[in-house]
């Protein structure tokens, strides 16, 4: 659109860059050009703009493939207008001198000429392919197709238009057939999330049983460490228990062998002494022994009255007091006898 300013009767337009001007008065082309900017009256002027940027048609289409299946096809040709006086010709870009808009829609016209000249190709294309092939390779197909019968279009020439570019967006099943062309690259994906969460499942389980299997064995080895502590405490104790009975047998077996070697000093001594007093005793009594012997050799020679005299002065000495005294008729009368007969023989 470009833009109109009005002064009376005189029109002043200025066009962009990217817009070409074309300018007839009298049915003749008077000025043309890109980004113009002029004064001119309206009464006798036509003017058409066309813009020399590139521009886009998408098309969308719906084909069948080679086995009867249904595809969507998305395209789209980049253009630009290379020859404005041409393509002014076939298409009508005159603007209002009032406002400087299109008096039609000549970028809609455009679009369908490209969606007419692009279907045929694609159409082809699509039809001989079956349905797997169209999905993985059919845009590349397409576009190679669409490209090579635009390059070779005469029309285009004509109208002076140039493709810039083709590009097919996408080919794509029905919505019904890409659901069932889904549902086993779904059920794939479905049976490896399946085994991915078993997987991970299992290797938690597996994880959980090595936890719980390294807790059993640190519970065997704290088991076993304490078992050897109590072992070990029980051998200290032991040693412990053997060294004090040990300690107390060699004490015991001192004690013992002190009291052994005082008991036989004792003994010794008693038994020295015991000798020592047998000894008196045995030389007292020879003593005495020898004296009575000599005493009894002494009286063996006196007379019986004088035995019998000294024994009563032994027996006196000997003899405290006394309480009874019985004298039997028979020693009486021997007494009195032998008195009378040494009286007699005195």
């Amino acid at each position: 659109m470009a833009a109109i300013t009005k002064l009376g009767l005189l029109r002043h337009l200025r066009a962009e860059p990217n817009q070409y001007i074309l300018h007839y008065r009298g049915g003749k082309l008077t000025r043309q050009g890109a980004g113009l900017a002029y004064w001119f009256m309206p009464m006798s002027a036509s003017v058409a703009l066309l813009p020399v940027e590139d521009a886009e048609a998408t098309t969308l289409l719906h084909e069948r493939t080679s086995d009867m299946q249904g595809v969507n096809a998305q395209l789209t040709v980049r253009y630009r207008v290379a020859k404005p006086e041409l393509a002014a010709r076939r298409i009508n870009f005159a603007i209002s001198t009032e406002t400087g808009a299109w008096t039609e829609k000549p970028l809609e016209k455009l679009a369908e000429f490209f969606n007419q000249r692009v279907q045929g190709p694609a159409r082809a294309a699509l039809a001989a392919m079956v349905l797997a092939d169209a999905i993985k390779t059919g845009a590349e197909v397409v576009q190679r197709a669409v490209r090579a019968s635009l390059h070779d279009d005469p029309e285009l020439h004509d109208m002076g238009l140039a493709v810039v570019d083709v590009h097919v967006i996408h080919v794509s099943p029905s919505a019904e057939m890409e659901k069932a062309l889904q549902t086993p690259a779904r059920e794939s994906l479905q049976q490896k999330a399946d085994e991915a969460i078993f997987r991970r499942r299992a290797d938690a389980v597996e994880k959980e049983r090595a936890i719980k299997e390294n807790e059993l064995a640190t519970e065997i080895e704290l088991e076993r460490r304490n078992e050897e502590l109590i072992e070990r405490r029980g051998a200290n104790k032991l040693r412990e228990v053997s060294q004090d009975a040990e300690s107390e047998k060699l004490a015991t077996e001192a004690g013992i062998e002190r009291s052994n070697l005082q008991a036989d000093a004792a003994a010794k001594q008693i038994r020295q002494r015991a000798e020592a007093d047998a000894d008196a005793r045995r030389a007292i009594g020879e003593a005495e022994a020898a004296a009575e012997a000599a005493r009894a050799e002494a009286w063996k020679e006196l007379p019986s009255k004088v035995l019998l005299g000294l024994a009563a002065i032994e027996f006196a000495k000997k003899v405290d007091h006394i309480n009874h005294l019985n004298l039997s008729p028979n020693l009486l009368s021997d007494l009195l006898g032998e008195f009378l007969e040494g009286k007699v023989g005195a």
